[in-house]
């Protein structure tokens, strides 16, 4: 009977080691894939719960899918972007710790009395675990079409390698995906993105 006693203690100590093992594998290998931050639950306006499916999670390593969702989310939310071209989207990180890097698609369309195309909107992705991307919202920028930079970010990566004297200048963001800043990671130096 004593037997039977220790060796069921036993067991239940090795079962209790080896499942606290396997969650402290899982919880150093999550973190080390860069695991760690959520994306926010996306808050939808009306008209985009009213269609559905833009609620999940998209594919942040495809950006043919990301400029698809995006066109169709701004079409659904600004009758003044139906019809805008989505450009190729923009990998923005985070500046904040904790906080998940973000995509952002421009949005471009012929601007009345300019020539060639303008950005008109911009859509928003927060990227989590795992590549997924999450809705963010969509601004409307139609109003400022007639001043409004061709690209974005308006200082292209180029401009800004020259500016802050690197090779590797870092978008990324602190507020808004939508307003982003050129960052010098060894310097601490930045500009603003729409300068």
């Amino acid at each position: 009977m004593r037997r039977r006693a220790i060796a069921l203690a036993a067991a239940a100590v090795v079962v209790f080691f080896a499942v606290t093992l396997i969650t402290l594998t899982h919880v150093i290998s999550n973190s080390a894939s860069g695991c760690t931050i959520a994306a926010p639950v996306p808050s939808l306006p009306a008209a985009l719960r009213a269609l559905g499916g833009f609620d999940q999670s998209f594919d942040a390593t495809n950006p043919d899918a990301l400029a698809e969702v995006a066109q169709n989310a701004a079409g659904a939310v600004s009758q003044d972007l139906e019809g805008a071209i989505a450009q190729q989207p923009v990998n923005v990180a985070a500046a904040i710790a904790g906080q998940p890097a973000a995509v952002v698609v421009p949005l471009a369309a012929q601007v009345p009395s300019a020539q060639g195309m303008r950005l008109v909107g911009l859509v928003s992705f927060y990227v989590g675990c795992g590549d997924r991307a999450y809705f963010g919202s969509v601004t409307d920028i139609t109003s400022l079409a007639a001043t409004a930079s061709v690209t974005f970010p308006a200082v292209g990566e180029s401009a800004a390698a020259a500016r802050l004297d690197t090779s590797r200048p870092q978008l990324v963001y602190s507020s808004s995906p939508f307003t982003p800043e050129w960052r010098n990671a060894q310097s601490g130096a930045s500009i603003a993105g729409g300068e």
